[in-house]
């Protein structure tokens, strides 16, 4: 018997993997990525493109998962669109083989020859000679090894056997470019993930396998070694202290091959030299990357080669037009490229000596002024709006459920008759905002743009530090997501560390001229908006002290360059020790206070420049404001990182102790930079930084009927493990504790219930006195804090209706992976529903968040009392009031199981919160005000919980029962969008103006263009405003 199911076994893998090769196949003849990748063990993505694409992919942001190659355990496998960019400039090419860096590797031939007439040694793998059979993949392992590196490895699987190694990078984990072809690239999918082997050179965890589009060259191996000592792995065999060593050589090399690229783009710009975008595709370019990503033009000579070349190599090498595909047309950002000044054309014009030169926003702004002199009837410009080719619209929507797989050749055209909006409804504002509305709008965003995951992290870290609590939402901001633009509106602050792409800088400079607020820690930025600062030294790991304020003397890491106004003279040196020396009695540079700078559309704009601390050692500005004196834009400028926490120098010892010391100084005078020039809200107020009470996590009680109690307990007895019986989820560990059990410590990441006690601070009674349902929060799981109350549904099948009312939560997640603000008087709940694929809804899942956000307005809307409160509904999943203020959002995420769907939703709603924007309370006494002779109640906690709870039964009842028709007749009555003209972008990239005529069964916004023709759009996938650009989507 035992043979036959090993037999069996073996059959049904072969052919699984059979069949997920013959997809893979299919899927690369198309412009598409192939992502393997592997999760946390007992983690569900639910192959979300954040996690399958890889952040190291500048278009990731972009990616929609199209199909699911490959499930099993915790590895994914699955097919991406559109294919993902890779830029490797700032990566490090292989040394000559064999080698130990940056792993142990063997030579590219196999030797020793085994007979005589064997005249040469033969390839070790040999590549296909079809352009169209070669591909790029990208590898992410962990750097820490499975066991100690050893010559006697004969288990871990060898990439030189797989193709032909290209580059590598090395940060929180080690990346690797491997040129390959679809042969290969399949014999490695079988070996690793297929086969369950994750275990590459070194013994070293394989992360990810993915298919990209190469743009760039890497910086070479040789030449940056020649700046380096050497290094410490001269054998295979490491213990745990040489590997550690070995890290810290990988991570040298890294930083040099940063400061070339960096440095080497400042040289660029400090000469008035065009150039390729090093890090990032350019503006012009990203439009072209909206469907399928094309192969864009190769980065320049790298700093490295430049440095090794001659002079004459150099000019030509620089003159050189970038090859363009032949059968490309000629898109309208291209044709701005065309019309930007060349080199030779700067070179006809000379400037007197000591005006600065103008920086590359003003460049592209003349560029464009230009061309719309020429054609004055193109000024409407391009929306940039990614578009896919998904076979369904299901993965196309990241906060919508997921329809059955049996309904998944549904097209969006296919769409039940829509009921049209009431004739006569209440009148509501549009929504607007503007630069005044903006802070009561919804929770601004404070958003970080990094080169560097590392510096992003540390950034984001110190913001959560110190930032106001429940006012802001910090978030990174990625290239394809600043291109975007949808971020301009609603932030409160950008944060922009390390180098920043030319076609991204001039968006960045724009929304600082338009009156944002920008934190520059270590950027180029700030030659983009003070072009008449420029690199007058170069620095590597510098400790220098400067003065702020009233801080004095304080010793921080300096940026490896350092930027001055014009220097006359340029000095480059990377002995800081001869450097301190040589300039330490330096007199101070004179900076100017005022100069002009020129936005995207021409309009010139003057800054007031201002010096707020001084670095001694140089004696340069080291803190600097600047000014727009039009739109009252801000920009603050550090030249020391404020950003980066002392721990990240543990092996320098020296370093370590002195930025150790002067780390509470450190966040002072962030926090300062922050409230005083920034405008932004930090802790403690004027003084900043002033100590919180910490949240003080609490046991959770089980609500409900006793039977209905034991009966999901012992549900879950099969999920529970150890002596103690606790469940144990990815994200949270839960107890249920009796009268004779001992709950455990409640902290972020456990959670004991009390299945036999009643909480003080909510009301059974008035709950459940008011709650009308069968099954709908009949079961409560009441947490008064607790990490987030999706963690204690999520990855388990509880029972239908059962509810998590939390009080307060510390990491609350919304739509897209967004941070939810869950300030104390936020009335929050997740929710269990068990829903049969079979049923009326089960074939349109999608519509359930709808459904849900009409239950919780019309829970107001429809009541007797709370009807004249003005709520309504932002399309697809947010809750508003007055037509602009957002005061609740919903979030569904659905697993299917057999012939039923696993439905989790959570929901907040402002209360009792003030803050961020408003709540249903405050709206009560406005109302209470302007009328006192027709008061009403404020609404309790428990009392909204059960109001929303009966509405959300009642909807689903009807739906159930196929009445969708009074659900749509509903859902319009509520929404804010029934006539509104919305901007969205066609398949040909045009962009046109369509009006909102309503929703498709899957949920999707249906819209009616100006020639009459009906279309569903979806959202483009930025997640700060879904309803800009919108797409049709398109299909194979």
């Amino acid at each position: 018997m035992l043979t036959l199911y090993y037999v069996g076994a073996t059959v049904l893998q072969s052919w699984r993997i059979q069949k997920a090769c013959s997809k893979i196949a299919e899927h690369l003849a198309q412009p598409s990525s192939i992502a393997f990748y592997a999760l946390q063990a007992g983690s569900d993505d639910g192959f979300d493109p954040l996690l399958a694409s890889s952040e190291l992919c500048g278009n990731r942001n972009a990616a929609k998962v199209t199909d699911i190659l490959w499930l099993h355990a915790n590895q994914r496998g699955c097919c991406l669109r559109p294919l993902q960019a890779l830029q490797i400039t700032p990566w490090i090419s292989f040394p000559k083989a064999p080698s130990l860096l940056p792993f142990a590797y063997s030579a590219e031939t196999l030797t020793p020859v085994t007979t005589p007439e064997d005249s040469a040694p033969k390839a070790r793998v040999s590549l296909s000679n079809q352009g169209e059979q070669r591909m790029q993949l990208l590898l992410e392992a962990q750097v820490e090894p499975l066991h100690r590196p050893s010559s006697q490895d004969t288990t871990s699987v060898r990439l030189e056997d797989y193709g032909k190694l290209i580059a590598w990078k090395i940060d929180s984990h080690l990346a690797v470019l491997l040129e390959t072809d679809v042969e290969h690239f399949t014999q490695l999918l079988i070996t690793t993930f297929l086969r369950n082997n994750l275990c590459i050179n070194d013994h070293l965890p394989l992360m990810r396998i993915e298919s990209v589009l190469r743009e760039g060259d890497p910086q070479p191996f040789e030449l940056l070694a020649k700046h380096l000592k050497r290094q410490s792995r001269i054998t295979v065999d490491l213990d745990n202290e040489g590997w550690k060593k070995h890290l810290e050589d990988l991570r040298a090399v890294g930083v040099l091959a940063h400061q070339a690229t960096e440095f080497e783009s400042q040289k660029v710009r400090s000469e008035g030299k065009l150039k390729p975008d090093i890090l990032a595709p350019s503006l012009e370019t990203v439009p072209k990357a909206v469907a399928v990503v094309e192969p864009t033009n190769k980065a320049s000579l790298s700093p490295a080669r430049i440095l090794a070349s001659s002079p004459k190599t150099e000019a030509k090498a620089e003159i050189k037009p970038s090859p363009v595909k032949a059968e490309a047309k000629n898109s309208p950002a291209e044709s701005e490229t065309k019309s930007t000044p060349t080199k030779s054309d700067n070179s006809k014009k000379t400037s007197t000596k000591g005006d600065p030169k103008p920086s590359e926003l003003e460049k592209l702004a003349a560029a464009q002024a230009a061309q719309q002199q020429k054609n004055p009837a193109e000024l409407t410009p391009v929306k940039v709006a990614p578009l896919t080719n998904l076979g369904t619209p299901s993965k196309s929507a990241k906060s919508s459920t997921e329809p059955s797989p049996a309904k998944s050749s549904k097209t969006f055209e296919v769409a039940k008759p829509l009921n049209s909006p009431p004739a006569i409804a209440p009148s509501r504002p549009v929504l607007k905002r503007n630069k005044d509305s903006l802070q009561e709008s919804k929770p601004l965003n404070v958003l970080v743009y990094s080169d560097s995951a590392s510096a992003r992290e540390s950034t984001l870290a110190t913001l959560q530090q110190l930032l106001e609590k429940n006012v802001y939402t910090i978030y990174p901001l990625m290239p394809q997501q600043a291109a975007q633009k949808h971020w301009t509106e609603q932030t409160a602050l950008l944060v922009v560390c390390g180098s920043v792409a030319p076609g991204i800088g001039q968006i960045l400079v724009d929304y600082f001229l338009q009156g944002g607020k920008v934190l520059s820690l270590c950027s180029d930025i700030l030659h983009f908006i003070l072009p008449n600062y420029r690199t007058a030294e170069v620095r590597e790991h510098e400790l220098v002290q400067f003065s702020y304020d009233k801080w004095q003397r304080v010793k921080m890491m300096h940026h490896i360059f350092c930027y001055q106004p014009s220097p006359v003279k340029k000095h480059f040196s990377t002995d800081s020790e001869e450097s301190t020396k040589s300039h330490s009695r330096k007199p101070a540079i004179v900076c100017p206070r005022s100069m002009e700078l020129k936005d995207l559309t021409g309009h010139s704009h003057n800054l007031d420049v201002q010096v707020l601390g001084t670095e001694e050692t140089w004696n340069t500005p080291s803190l600097l404001l600047a000014k727009s004196l039009q739109s009252g834009g801000k920009a603050v400028f550090s030249q020391v990182h404020l950003e980066t926490n002392p721990s990240e120098f543990e092996s320098d010892e020296m370093k370590y102790s002195i930025l150790k010391q002067s780390e509470s100084t450190r966040l002072e005078i962030f926090a300062d930079l922050l409230r005083k020039y920034l405008d932004v809200q930090v802790q403690g107020g004027e003084g900043g930084n002033k100590s919180q009470p910490g949240v003080v996590y609490q046991q959770a009680f089980f609500l409900g009927r006793h039977e209905s109690k034991f009966e999901l307990l012992d549900k879950l007895r099969l999920r529970c493990s150890g002596p103690d019986n606790v469940i144990a989820t990815p994200k949270l560990t839960i107890k249920f504790c009796g009268k004779d059990d001992k709950p455990p410590v409640a902290n972020n990441n456990v959670l004991p219930i009390l299945i036999h006690s009643c909480p003080e601070d909510f009301s059974t009674v008035d709950y459940f006195d008011h709650l009308k349902t069968e099954h709908i929060g009949r079961l409560v799981i009441y947490a008064p804090v607790v990490s987030s109350s999706m963690h204690v549904i999520n990855n388990l099948e509880l029972i239908n209706g059962l509810a998590v009312l939390p009080l307060q939560q510390t990491a609350g997640v919304g739509r897209s992976n967004n941070q939810w603000l869950s300030p104390l008087g936020c009335a929050m709940f997740s929710l269990q529903l068990h829903l049969a694929m079979d049923s009326p809804l089960g074939t349109r899942l999608p519509l359930l968040q709808h459904i849900i956000g009409a239950a919780i307005v019309n829970s107001l809307r429809g009541h007797e009392q709370y009807r004249v409160l003005d709520i309504s509904i932002k399309w697809p999943n947010d809750i508003y009031t007055n037509g602009n203020q957002k005061i609740g959002g919903l979030v569904i995420n659905t697993t299917l199981q057999g012939s039923q769907a696993i439905v989790n939703i959570g929901s907040g709603i402002n209360l009792n919160n003030s803050k961020p924007t408003v709540c249903i309370n405050d709206l009560i006494e406005e109302h209470n005000t302007r009328t006192p002779n027709n008061k009403l109640p404020l609404l309790k906690y428990e009392l909204f919980i059960a109001m929303i709870f009966n509405e959300i039964e009642r909807l689903l009842g009807e739906v159930q029962n196929g009445d969708f028709d009074s659900f749509y007749s509903l859902y319009y009555s509520l929404w804010l969008h029934s006539g509104q003209i919305v901007k969205i972008c066609l398949q040909n990239e045009q962009e046109r103006e369509a009006e909102i005529v309503g929703i498709d069964d899957f949920g999707f916004l249906k819209v009616k263009l100006p020639t009459g023709a009906i279309e569903t759009v979806q959202p483009d996938g930025n997640s700060f405003d879904m309803l800009k650009g919108l797409i049709i989507p398109k299909y194979q």
